[in-house]
C-alpha cells in the first residue's frame, strides 16, 4: 500500500460502509428520477425524511448545484482558486457509481477543477475517486476529511 492509500485507509477506521450500505444496487438500465435517487439514498441511509429535506434545502442554499450520471448525483459547489466540495448520492450498484463518478470528476475537470473536496470518507468513494484517476488523502483544509486531485 503506498502511503497515501495508508493515510485513506486509516482515515477510514470507524467510517466504513455507509455508502456500501446505501447503495441500493439499482441496475444501471433501471434509471430512476432524480427525487426518487434522493429519496431512496436517504432512506437507505436511515436518515429521516424530514431531515433529509433540510439537509437539502441547506446544501442548495449555500450554493451547491447537481448533475447527474447514470443513478448517481453529485453536489458541486466551487471553491477558490480551482477547486470543488462535493457530494455524492448514489442508489447504483459499485461499478455503476464508479463510472458515474468518472463521467462526473471528467465534467468537474473540464470546467477548470484541480481539486475536489469531501466532508466523508466512504471506502466506496475512495474506490471510485482512484478508479476515475484521481489521488484521494486527507484534505488539507480542516473544514474536510477528504480532497483528491482530479
Amino acid at each position: 500500500m503506498q502511503p497515501a492509500q495508508q493515510g485513506i485507509a486509516s482515515l477510514n477506521a470507524g467510517n466504513m460502509g455507509f455508502m456500501d450500505s446505501a447503495m441500493g444496487g439499482i441496475s444501471q438500465q433501471e434509471k430512476l428520477r432524480e427525487i426518487d435517487i434522493l429519496n431512496a439514498y436517504f432512506r437507505q441511509a436511515n436518515i429521516p425524511p424530514q431531515q433529509a429535506l433540510k439537509m437539502l434545502q441547506q446544501v442548495i442554499e449555500s450554493g451547491v448545484t447537481f448533475k447527474r450520471s447514470g443513478n448517481t448525483m453529485m453536489g458541486s459547489k466551487p471553491l477558490p482558486p480551482n477547486a470543488a466540495q462535493v457530494y455524492f448520492f448514489t442508489v447504483d450498484k459499485i461499478d455503476g457509481f464508479i463510472e458515474a463518478v468518472k463521467q462526473l470528476l471528467g465534467e468537474l475537470k473540464q470546467s477548470g477543477v484541480q481539486a475536489i473536496y469531501l466532508n466523508k470518507i466512504d471506502p466506496s468513494i475512495v474506490q471510485a475517486l482512484q478508479s476515475a484517476g484521481a489521488t484521494p488523502q486527507q484534505s488539507d483544509k480542516p473544514e474536510y476529511k477528504l480532497m483528491a486531485a482530479i
